[in-house]
């Protein structure tokens, strides 16, 4: 026999479930039942952690990787959010304006030089 165990997607969550037994067909991958799955808190997307010992597979949610910004990261945002609160912004169409006419500029001095 094979059990299965599956841990709540929340870890502070201590939550029991009914036993549940299935057989391991030698065609088949072993598939955890969508009612277990529900009972778990587990969904679509979650990213899961197996662990196997003698006889038994214990299946853990693993909380997704946030993202946190590094120190430069923070010191460029809070710069730039003190540049808006002085009200030292540009509009999308300034910037867009500006990085065309500075591509064009470059692109006239750049002349080709073909030798021949």
């Amino acid at each position: 026999m094979l059990t299965l165990l599956a841990d709540a997607v929340q870890s502070d969550c201590n939550i029991s479930f009914p036993a549940m037994t299935t057989t391991v067909k030698s065609e088949a991958a072993l598939v955890v039942p969508a009612s277990v799955q529900r009972q778990a808190g587990i969904k679509q997307g979650d990213r899961l952690k197996f662990k196997a010992s003698r006889r038994t597979i214990t299946i853990k949610a693993v909380p997704s990787p946030t993202y946190k910004p590094t120190k430069a990261e923070l010191a460029a945002i809070r710069k730039g959010e003190a540049e808006i609160a002085r009200g030292e912004s540009v509009t999308l169409r300034e910037l867009l304006h500006d990085l065309d006419h500075r591509r064009r500029k470059g692109s006239s001095n750049a002349a080709r030089k073909f030798s021949r």
